[in-house]
């Protein structure tokens, strides 16, 4: 019986060093990700341009006109 609560108190401070471990590891990985990902997502505006090279970071919206000799609309009845 000895044996056993031995066994089973070194189990459990196994465990909590463990969590406390992993968490740590955990932790430091998660924040290096998030600190990688901040960098990548920032806007790289120094590139090697030449001054007068004209960027154009957008294009424009482009406006969907409808052409008048498309067809009309008709209507129609479902036959059963």
């Amino acid at each position: 019986m000895k044996y056993l609560l031995i066994f089973i108190l070194i189990l459990v401070l196994l465990s909590w060093f463990f969590r406390m471990i992993m968490g740590y590891f955990a932790r430091n990985f998660f924040n290096n990700l998030n600190n990688n990902n901040r960098q990548e997502s920032k806007p790289k505006t120094q590139k090697n341009r030449k001054q007068g090279d004209v960027h154009i970071d957008k294009q424009p919206a482009r406006d969907k006109k409808i052409k008048e000799d498309v067809g009309e609309y008709v209507d129609y009845e479902e036959i059963k």
